[in-house]
């Protein structure tokens, strides 16, 4: 596949993949969904492709008329929660305090290239999380982030604290915006205001310094030694292996793990890509387990989580394929490290 430029915002294939989920998940049809954005679901699985925001918005637009929902962008940007190690910004939930969290949690949807998409803005009446980009961008995209993060930012607190006070928007007023949380929440709709000069959401006073409950600094090292590995320059293909290790590790608990879908992802025959991957030094088995065994590690860092949720996050259909894979990795059962995180960070 030939990645085309953009003059308009970037938009990594990965982030339009969970939207488009999201969309799914509200019961808008995948065909009517794939036709609005004029790609298959397996170029949206590629982590070296990249789109134009105004992908965002006829993805929105197609959920909106399959739905008759004119305002869907914070249930879409709900679903698009992480709740695990395979979906964008889920590491950023171990960071030691709400600011950043926040900033890692954006600048884990690979949005707008290199320049990062927000910024946090200290002010004595409440810190403001700035949109940071100088190009017109789709209000679509906009809400859905702000959505996003708002709903993160709830999930972090915990209730210990409030987040948002207010948001407000560089563009109009869309048709029938009934703000967010949306009607299914318990919370009041937090004020949102538009037409102005910039576009920020802000927050409570001295919320950014909160602690995380969830903060965990073994899993930030262990998750950038992860990132680590498949680092490359983004949206090339400089490293075939690099890239299907990436590849496999957000679509562990979706679908497509198999060599023939990464090969349709690819645009190349199955045999090809086994044989590329060889020349590289690992098979797509053992990129496979590679993943696999690096991402059971950081469930067994987070340590909240049963043997059965960790087989399927890790893509297992049954226990007993994770129980057989991790005595061949560590050479005794999962059930002998349940509860102690110490033991895999050995």
């Amino acid at each position: 596949m030939n990645y085309p430029a953009f003059t308009s915002l970037k938009i990594s294939a990965q982030f339009l993949y969970r939207a488009y989920l999201s969309c799914h998940a509200l019961q808008a049809r995948k065909p009517q969904l794939l036709n609005a954005l004029q790609c298959s679901e397996s170029q949206l699985r590629d982590p070296g492709c990249q789109l134009g925001d105004e992908s965002i918005a006829s993805l929105c637009a197609a959920a909106q008329e399959e739905l008759n929902w004119p305002d869907i962008h914070s249930a879409i940007g709900q679903n698009m929660v992480p709740r695990g190690f395979s979906d964008l910004g889920f590491s950023a939930f171990f960071q030691p305090s709400f600011g950043e969290a926040l900033i890692q949690l954006v600048a884990e949807q690979r949005l707008g290239g290199d320049k990062p998409i927000v910024k946090l803005m200290p002010l004595s009446s409440g810190d403001r999380l700035v949109w940071n980009q100088d190009k017109a961008v789709s209000p679509d995209l906009v809400h859905i982030v702000f959505a996003l993060v708002y709903h993160c930012g709830e999930l972090l607190a915990d209730g210990r604290f409030n987040t948002v006070k207010a948001a407000h928007f560089a563009h109009p007023r869309p048709d029938g915006f009934r703000g967010f949380p949306d009607g299914g929440s318990t919370k009041s709709p937090i004020p949102c205001y538009f037409n102005r000069p910039s576009t920020y959401l802000e927050y409570h006073r001295l919320v950014m310094a909160n602690p995380i409950s969830r903060y965990n600094p073994a899993i930030i090292s262990a998750t950038r030694r992860q990132e680590a590995f498949f680092a490359r320059a983004r949206f090339e293909r400089e490293n075939l292996a690099k890239l299907t290790y990436e590849y496999l590790l957000y679509l562990l608990d979706k679908s497509g793990l198999s060599l023939d879908a990464a090969a349709i992802t690819f645009g190349m025959a199955e045999r090809t890509l086994r044989r590329k991957l060889v020349a590289e030094g690992m098979s797509y088995r053992q990129l496979l387990e590679q993943v696999r065994r690096d991402t059971c590690h950081l469930y067994f860092l987070e340590g909240t989580r049963n043997l059965s949720e960790i087989a399927a996050k890790l893509g297992y259909s049954e226990l007993s394929a994770f129980t057989r894979a991790y005595t061949s990795w560590y050479g005794h059962p999962p059930s002998q490290d349940t509860g102690s995180a110490t033991a895999l960070a050995a």
